[in-house]
C-alpha cells in the first residue's frame, strides 16, 4: 500500500501547467465579392479575427470595414482600361456596408428587381463603360484600407442553363406535403465547367402553433447548395436535384407545398392553410480560382461541429488578404413547390431582385 501511495505522490509532484501560446497573426482584410453578367460589381469588407476572440454584437459590428477605397477594373480589346469606384450603399440599407455601384441601386426602375439591359457604369474618367459586365471578361479588384491593399482576378465564364427542372414528391418523406426541386442538366464536353448552386426561399410560412397565425420564415439572403468541378461528369447529360440546408447545414431538406396544418387553442382544434414555399435557384459558372475558394466553404460547412473532421482552411483568392473575389455566370430560376411544376425557362433580368445578385 505505501509503496502505491508513493508513485501516486510521485506522479502529483510531477505535474507542471502547460500553457500554449497561440500566435497572434496580424490583422488583415477579408473580402467577399461578386461580378456577374449586366450587373454591377459588389463587395463586403471585414477584418480576420482570432480563433479564441469573443464575439459578441459590438465585436461582430467592429468586423466590418467601412471608409475603403474598392476600384474594379478591366483592359478592354483595344488596350485601354474602364475602372469604376464602388462606395457603401446608404440608410437604410447599410446595416452591413456593402460596396457598389449606387448609381445603379438609385437608378432602379422597379426595385427590388434588376433593370433590364446592359450594365454602363460611369467610369472613374467621368465616361460611360458600355457592357461592362460580359462573360469571357476578367476583372481586377483593388482594395486600400488603413494603409493596406489587397488585389485579385477573376473571369466570368460562359452560362450553361440547365435544360430543365421540376418539382416531385420527396420519396424518403413520410409527410404528403414536402417535395423536390429536381433537374436535368447537359454538361459540355468541350470545356471544363466549374458549377455553384445557390437557393433562396423567397416565400416560407410556418404555422404558430400558439395562436393559428402564420410566420414567414422565409431566406434573407442565397444560400449555398454545393460547388464542384465537372471532372467526373464531364459530356454527360443527368439528372440531380437541389435540396435545402437541414441540421449541421448539410443541404438534404425538401421544400413544402401547400397544405393544411392543425393546431389547438384551449382544447379545441381547429386548422390554417400554408401556401407553398418559393424558391429561387442560382446556377452559376465561375473559374477555378473561385471555386478553390467556394469549395472550402462548403466543406467547412460540412465539417462543422464535427470532433473527428480535421481542421479545414478556408482557400482565398485574395493577395494579401482573405476571402473571394468571384466572376458569377449565372441562370436564375423560380420555382414554387407544387406538384407536377416544371419549367426550363430561366428568370429574365428585370425579374431577378438584386438581394440575389449581392
Amino acid at each position: 500500500m505505501k509503496k502505491y501511495l508513493l508513485i501516486c505522490l510521485i506522479f502529483i509532484s510531477c505535474q507542471d501547467e502547460i500553457i500554449i501560446e497561440f500566435p497572434i497573426e496580424s490583422q488583415k482584410i477579408v473580402v467577399e465579392g461578386g461580378i456577374e453578367p449586366n450587373m454591377p460589381p459588389y463587395v463586403i469588407l471585414s477584418k480576420n479575427q482570432g480563433y479564441f476572440d469573443e464575439i459578441n454584437q459590438n465585436t461582430f459590428n467592429d468586423l466590418f470595414i467601412r471608409g475603403a477605397e474598392v476600384i474594379v477594373w478591366k483592359l478592354n480589346e483595344d488596350g485601354t482600361a474602364d475602372s469604376i469606384f464602388l462606395e457603401q450603399l446608404p440608410p437604410p440599407l447599410d446595416s452591413i456596408p456593402i460596396y457598389t455601384d449606387i448609381n445603379y441601386i438609385s437608378g432602379l426602375s422597379n426595385f427590388p428587381y434588376a433593370n433590364l439591359g446592359t450594365y454602363n457604369p460611369i467610369t472613374v474618367e467621368g465616361e460611360i463603360s458600355n457592357n461592362f459586365s460580359k462573360a469571357n471578361e476578367t476583372y481586377n479588384l483593388i482594395v486600400r484600407w488603413n494603409n493596406k491593399e489587397v488585389t485579385s482576378q477573376t473571369t466570368i465564364p460562359n452560362p450553361t442553363p440547365l435544360d430543365c427542372l421540376w418539382v416531385e414528391k420527396d420519396e424518403f418523406s413520410n409527410k404528403d406535403h414536402e417535395f423536390r426541386i429536381n433537374a436535368i442538366y447537359d454538361d459540355p464536353v468541350e470545356i471544363q465547367n466549374n458549377i455553384l448552386i445557390k437557393y433562396r426561399k423567397t416565400i416560407h410560412w410556418d404555422v404558430d402553433t400558439t395562436n393559428g397565425t402564420l410566420k414567414d420564415h422565409k431566406d434573407d439572403l442565397m444560400q449555398i447548395i454545393d460547388a464542384g468541378a465537372d471532372i467526373l461528369i464531364n459530356g454527360q447529360k443527368f439528372e440531380t436535384y437541389f435540396p435545402q440546408k437541414g441540421e449541421g447545414n448539410f443541404p438534404t431538406l425538401p421544400y413544402n407545398a401547400s397544405r393544411y396544418e392543425e393546431y389547438e387553442i384551449s382544447g379545441n382544434v381547429d386548422s390554417v392553410y400554408v401556401p407553398n414555399d418559393v424558391v429561387v435557384i442560382k446556377f452559376c459558372q465561375i473559374d477555378e480560382p473561385a471555386l478553390k475558394f467556394w469549395r472550402s466553404i462548403v466543406r467547412q460547412f460540412g465539417s462543422n461541429g464535427n470532433p473527428f473532421q480535421e481542421p479545414l482552411n478556408i482557400v482565398s483568392n485574395i493577395n494579401g488578404g482573405y476571402g473571394g473575389w468571384t466572376g458569377y455566370s449565372p441562370v436564375y430560376y423560380k420555382v414554387p413547390i407544387i406538384d407536377g411544376f416544371t419549367t426550363d425557362l430561366p428568370l429574365p433580368l428585370d425579374s431577378i431582385e438584386i438581394i440575389d445578385v449581392f
